[in-house]
């Protein structure tokens, strides 16, 4: 019963990182671009997370040593993410786009195997395969609605993302208190966007009440608040189940999506969802599985010793 509250946390967090597209993609309606809403996104969502550090009385001090692996995650990886998936709302749906994102499990898993040379079992192979084909059949390269920009750039925010989920492993990022590396994160992102944006010679934001809304919304609801919910359920059911129930947010993002901007749905698309979802889930319950082989060896390894 005490996980019961980490399973709500995870499905809470989910939905609000489902609506995310639904929300940007409305602010582009009033005129903004992928690199207005970065920018205002991060900006905002940093102010709120430095609240809320403040006060929870956390320590915002970054050691020397933590300084480039965290500027490296934060542009290359955490950054890069947001503006190539941003960038890939303008080309497909808000379902096609997040299914594609969630491809990051599996980039990691591999990126895992020829760095770091971890083993891959039965599942995880499985995995890799029923994702290859979930992302042929949501580009549907023989459809009307085809669109290789906006497939490669979906896939490129999971690349950057499975890139930043293992650079924030590094050994002095570890050290860091969870919120304030993604406050430093938000920051960063604000700050680099900004650079973006002025190289663009794009400094004045076509910024209306109505733009300013919806990435109010983006902010609070899809990062900050959402942020803090995924972290609170992690710490209570583990990573492995909250990887398998943060499957929802796809889900989420297709049927708002369909209900909220009237996007098509297609036979392969949704069956390409389902098969990407089906494949975070298949590493979800390998490394479930090898969490609980682990634990029954040192149970055997302590009772015979």
């Amino acid at each position: 019963m005490h996980k019961f509250p980490g399973i709500i946390y995870i499905i809470i967090s989910a939905i609000f990182f489902g609506f995310m597209p639904i929300w940007v993609k409305l602010a582009y309606s009033t005129g903004l671009t992928a690199y207005d809403v970065t920018f205002l996104r991060s900006g905002m969502a940093a102010a709120m997370l430095g609240i809320f550090i403040r006060c929870r009385k956390i320590n915002f001090h970054v050691k020397r040593q933590q300084i480039v692996p965290l500027l490296l995650s934060s542009t290359l990886g955490y950054t890069a993410t947001i503006l190539t998936l941003y960038l890939s709302y303008n080309y497909v749906s808000a379902g096609v786009a997040t299914a594609l994102h969630y491809l990051f499990p599996v980039l990691v898993m591999l990126l895992a195997y020829f760095i770091y040379h971890e083993k891959l079992h039965f599942y995880k192979w499985l995995a890799l395969l029923t994702s290859l084909g979930g992302i042929y059949l949501i580009a549907d390269p023989d459809g009307n609605n085809f669109s290789l920009r906006g497939v490669g750039l979906a896939i490129s925010s999971a690349v950057f993302f499975a890139v930043y989920v293992l650079s924030i492993n590094h050994p002095q990022l570890k050290k860091m208190d969870s919120f304030v590396l993604a406050f430093y994160a938000c920051l960063i992102a604000s700050i680099t966007s900004l650079v973006l944006l002025a190289t663009r010679g794009n400094w004045l934001l076509a910024l209306t009440l109505k733009g300013l809304y919806y990435t109010g919304l983006v902010s609070f609801f899809c990062t900050a608040l959402a942020l803090i919910l995924f972290i609170k359920g992690v710490q209570r059911i583990g990573s492995a189940n909250a990887s398998i129930l943060s499957t929802l947010e796809p889900v989420i993002s297709m049927a708002a999506g369909i209900i909220v901007l009237y996007e098509p749905l297609t036979w392969s698309s949704l069956l390409g969802c389902t098969l990407i979802i089906g494949a975070v889930i298949m590493i979800g319950y390998s490394d479930l599985r090898e969490d609980s082989s682990a634990r029954d060896r040192t149970k055997r390894y302590c009772k015979n010793n």
